[in-house]
């Protein structure tokens, strides 16, 4: 029997309701699954900040490096810490400390859930973006200078209204030949595992973005040469995002550099009905725990009320199942949120209903139950 050590870190918000949900189900599916595992709660982001001044203690990633696998539901409370202490909070300290350089955001409609376009039909629709998560702008270089300051005497001369500006901020992206090929080279893989159409689309803005796009670009050029059986496309990624939009059927797998696949994925969160619905994965190599989270955010406005839909979280154990190599459970959780949610008879607000988050978790957690006891 096989056996998972798990990390959890509740968060903030709603995040401790909808992990609660989580790990119901989690339970419900261990034993007819055939795997046994151990939770450890880690009551770290913003909650922790106002007692102990950071949002994590300095020893979190050796802390972490011992487990199978990291869940986290939310961070972020603008209540009781500023959004910038969330920002630098678990989250990247994690994607960063374990270089979890791929984040992978499945889009798959559920029948049932709301669904914002006339056409085409939800069931059309099923891609996946892989967005790079360590580099580009998000890396933190930069920095806000008056406009005398010697470091910038050179930019300052670029414009005249630079010339005429108090201050000159800088936000440096930076683009590694290693680090775009890793995340391009996941990209045609998980292409070549999926049964569409084995087509990788990039996202870029080459003609913008001169320096760090054409080298994205060179590198996917590079590795669709080394993978001849999957299609390859670029697309810039303003024509992307309208593409999302009004043929999101035409897309298999989309690979996007930080600050693109950051917007793409909230885009085609919309597609799915919400972010209430949307499943992420962080993703390494080697032997560091992944990381899985739902795309939502921490809702500090409905924390408490016990209405927050759990769906993505419960597609994110789903995920965390399969990475842990539980395919039957990771099965039978996909398929009972997805029968609850089309059924329509248990249904939290956002959805139009009146049940609670436990009401829905208590309902996914039965049937998945009942689908691996009937395999």
């Amino acid at each position: 029997m096989s056996s998972h050590r798990i990390a959890v870190i509740d968060g903030d918000g709603i995040g401790p309701e909808v992990v609660a949900e989580v790990l119901r189900v989690l339970d419900a599916v261990a034993e007819p699954a055939g795997f046994e595992y151990e939770t450890t709660l880690f009551p770290w982001g913003c909650r922790y900040y106002v007692e102990h001044g950071h949002t994590m203690p300095a020893d979190a990633i050796a802390m972490l490096a011992h487990y199978d696998a990291i869940f986290l539901g939310a961070v972020g409370d603008p209540r009781i810490a500023p959004e910038e202490v969330a920002g630098v909070g678990p989250v990247l300290a994690i994607r960063f400390g374990f270089d979890q350089y791929a984040n992978i955001r499945p889009v798959k409609p559920l029948p049932g859930a709301p669904y914002p376009l006339a056409r085409p039909a939800p069931d059309a629709i099923d891609f996946t973006v892989v967005r790079e998560a360590t580099e580009g702008i998000y890396v933190g270089l930069g920095g806000r200078f008056a406009p005398d300051d010697p470091q910038v005497a050179e930019i300052v001369a670029m414009r005249k209204v630079f010339e005429q500006s108090s201050e000159i901020a800088l936000q440096t992206g930076v683009f590694s030949e290693a680090g775009s090929r890793r995340v391009i080279e996941r990209a045609f893989l998980l292409a070549e595992e999926r049964d569409g159409r084995r087509l990788v689309t990039s996202a870029t803005k080459a003609n913008a973005m001169k320096h760090g796009m054409s080298l994205w670009n060179d590198v996917f050029a590079d590795v669709a040469r080394e993978h001849p059986d999957v299609q390859s496309e670029w697309n810039n990624i303003d024509a992307l995002a309208m593409r999302f939009v009004l043929k999101p059927e035409s897309l298999d797998v989309v690979v996007a550099p930080n600050l693109f696949g950051d917007i793409l994925t909230d885009l085609s969160a919309a597609l799915l009905g919400g972010l209430g619905f949307a499943p992420s994965a962080n993703l390494g190599d080697g032997h560091f725990p992944a990381m899985f989270e739902p795309c939502h955010g921490s809702a500090p406005d409905i924390s408490g009320k016990g209405i927050a839909n759990p769906t993505a979280s419960l597609l994110t154990l789903a995920m965390m199942l399969e990475r842990l190599g539980e395919q039957a459970a990771a099965r039978a959780v996909e398929d009972a949120v997805r029968s609850v949610v089309a059924a329509g008879e248990v249904r939290t607000p956002d959805m139009g209903g009146a049940s609670s988050t436990e009401e829905m978790g208590r309902a996914m957690a039965g049937i998945a139950a009942e689908m691996l006891a009937e395999r």
